[in-house]
């Protein structure tokens, strides 16, 4: 009916969702979360998910390096509702993990939804329309879309980087990098180089270390290596148990036995008392980023007797280079399962001079030793610069790369101003140092499909953060963090 005046009633109920379209760029935890969210809570809608890579996962489908594990223990790296009774290890190997996506895209029928080998290049917000115009890149073909709504959901870890040393892509040998593994490469009575000490780095040495004619690890930084997450939760689960000396090993990993999975399958009450205690214990540990707290000081002494302990007696010069003089929690601790027992073995040279220069047949260091090599791995991490890696302009033409220079502006770690109907799942200071990541993302990925859901019952066309509740948020932030670990020096 329309009056007089022209006013119309839409044939519609109150709230009645209005059509949305919504692009997430990836498939990994993040995409897979928001497919199963929108399925389960969400009608009139259209959902695609653009994954760049061949399959599922994310990080666990990229890294492929010997040891590649999750630092947190699997039973409490799944997402909240989907527990997984079937964890073969204490901590989960990638290959499981990325099954467990598998399984879970399988299970929730979210395939439909995902488009592999398609690689978004750039999102354009269009005013007048309220939309993103996007770019996508398919197997070498260009397309275009668009969508009401663009989550990002790559992450921060899928952007790798090869190190700054000169004459690096002059090596004659294997050159890998762990976030680009080729795992056709045997490395079985073989010299070996790796550089870092970062996570990656970590997990690659004892495995390398095990089956290398000889292993050279060139460790710039100091590094915390702790004692198992969540290890006195599994001693407790297991002293009464046949496995009890399997669980006692501080730095071993565990294997689940058929009588734990049984278990865990037959009584999931019991699943989930095991999993809360296990989140319980990392949470429990928020005390050790606060500087100068007893708990930091407690977590301290732990990790530095730890260390000494398991390097052995002597190897001083490794113990001093090695062991950070900073509180833990600075840069983010690993348990690092054989790391250490690795470094002190016969066939293992750990270097800490600086590397600078590649040639053909190895690397020099600054103190001009030449050290020879036939395969060298470069475990140096991603670029951390937190921008999208997709280009995205928004409100009058403005580059969301430009906005991110000299710092990045994001509120809640979930949206930017000047970007209307962008989200992202962990950006810029999100998700913390103290704890799995999948339990964060499902509260972020919970807020975003709220504002989704307002957008379509109330017929928001934009839905944009302003500047000044992100500027007060941040001097919060700040503020709090001049008495965290983190306002400290832990570069070396």
């Amino acid at each position: 009916m329309v009056s007089e005046l022209g006013y119309k009633v839409e044939p519609q109920w109150h709230s009645k969702p209005n059509f949305i379209r919504v692009i997430c760029v990836g498939a990994g935890a993040a995409g897979l979360l928001v497919a199963y969210k929108m399925k389960k809570n969400f009608k009139n809608y259209e959902l695609v998910c653009y994954e760049k890579n061949s399959g599922i996962g994310g990080t666990w489908f990229e890294n492929r390096y010997p040891g590649c594990a999750c630092d947190v223990p699997a039973h409490a790296y799944t997402y909240s509702f989907e527990p997984n009774p079937e964890w073969s290890t204490f901590y989960a190997y990638a290959p499981e993990i990325k099954q467990y996506f598998e399984k879970f895209a399988d299970k929730y029928d979210l395939h439909p939804n995902i488009k592999l080998n398609s690689k978004v290049l750039s999102a354009t917000w269009v005013e007048d329309k309220g939309i993103y115009e996007v770019e996508v890149d398919v197997e070498g073909r260009k397309i275009n879309d668009w969508c009401h709504v663009i989550i990002n959901g790559t992450g921060f870890l899928n952007d790798w980087k090869w190190p700054k040393i000169e004459g690096l892509h002059d090596f004659k040998g294997k050159l890998l990098h762990s976030a680009n593994w080729d795992s056709s490469v045997d490395y079985t009575d073989k010299t070996v180089a790796v550089i870092g000490t970062g996570s990656s780095a970590i997990q690659i040495v004892p495995q390398v270390q095990k089956k290398a004619k000889h292993l050279t690890t060139f460790m710039r930084s100091v590094t915390w290596i702790s004692p198992p997450v969540g290890g006195q939760v599994l001693e407790e689960d297991k002293s009464h148990s046949s496995d009890s000396k399997q669980a006692q090993a501080p730095q071993a990993q565990y294997w689940y036995t058929e009588e734990d999975k049984k278990k865990f399958r037959e009584d999931p009450q019991a699943l989930l008392e095991y999993r809360r205690k296990l989140e319980s214990s990392v949470n429990n540990l928020f005390d050790m980023f606060i500087a100068g707290s007893e708990t930091s000081q407690w977590a301290e002494k732990l990790m530095r007797e730890e260390m000494h302990r398991r390097i052995g007696p002597g190897h001083e010069e490794l113990k001093e280079k090695l062991i950070p003089k900073w509180a833990p929690g600075c840069r983010r601790i690993t348990p690092g399962d054989g790391y250490l027992e690795a470094l002190v073995k016969d066939n293992v040279t750990p270097v800490h001079n600086e590397i600078v220069k590649v040639v053909p047949e190895g690397l020099i260091d600054d103190a001009g030793r030449l050290h020879k090599v036939d395969i060298l791995v470069c475990a140096t991490g991603f670029n951390l610069a937190f921008a999208p890696p997709f280009k995205v302009l928004g409100v009058n033409g403005v580059s969301m790369a430009d906005e991110f220079n000299p710092e990045p502006q994001v509120y809640l770690a979930l949206t930017v101003p000047k970007f209307p109907n962008y989200f992202v799942v962990n950006g810029v200071r999100g998700n913390w140092a103290a704890g799995t990541a999948l339990p964060s993302h499902e509260v972020q990925v919970e807020y975003i499909l709220q504002c989704m859901k307002r957008m379509q019952e109330e017929n928001i066309r934009a839905l944009e953060v302003k500047m000044e509740p992100v500027k007060q948020l941040y001097e919060h932030i700040d503020e709090w963090h001049k008495g965290s670990v983190w306002n400290s020096d832990c570069k070396r």
